[in-house]
């Protein structure tokens, strides 16, 4: 799917995305522009499993003052799934762009997160994070002891990741 987005003066969108499997080849792509005091918000959760490949893009120029974007995907890669995560954010005059992937990666699973981030102007401010890894022992460990498998234990956390 492809969105566009062209927010006016003052403007205000949240837009959530999901893809829990049953996908096998996905390419997500959101592009466009903000004015003036306008506001963007975007979530996505995405869960890849068995061989299924999902590509997101987004490319947002903030051309107006005080105009804000915030973009957060929080995803889950298992089997042999590919997941790859693109965010530009082009900050052309005093505004704020937050740019977050975060990521938990299972058995031969690839993930690849690119936040990038353009200030063209001194007064943009602009942030990106980027955080890929695998569900940590104590977690599995904590949830085992309180009577769960670790199957259980691991579809709690992601559960919980992705909610």
């Amino acid at each position: 799917p492809t969105t566009i987005v062209h927010l006016e003066d003052g403007a205000v969108m949240d837009m959530e995305t999901s893809q829990i499997s049953g996908i096998d080849d996905t390419f997500r792509e959101t592009s466009g522009d903000m004015a003036a005091g306008s506001k963007l918000t975007i979530h996505e959760n995405i869960m890849t499993t068995g061989e299924q490949h999902a590509k997101t893009e987004f490319n947002m120029d903030v051309n107006g003052e005080d105009a804000s974007v915030d973009v957060v995907s929080r995803s889950v890669a298992r089997n042999n799934s590919y997941q790859e995560f693109v965010s530009r954010i082009n900050g052309n005059t005093r505004c704020a762009g937050h740019s977050s992937c975060d990521a938990i990666i299972m058995d031969n699973a690839c993930v690849t997160a690119s936040p990038q981030l353009k200030a063209n102007s001194v007064d943009a401010s602009l942030i990106h994070e980027a955080a890929i890894g695998k569900i940590a022992g104590d977690q599995l460990i904590k949830l085992m002891t309180l009577g769960l498998t670790e199957q259980e234990a691991e579809e709690q956390i992601v559960n919980g990741f992705l909610s």
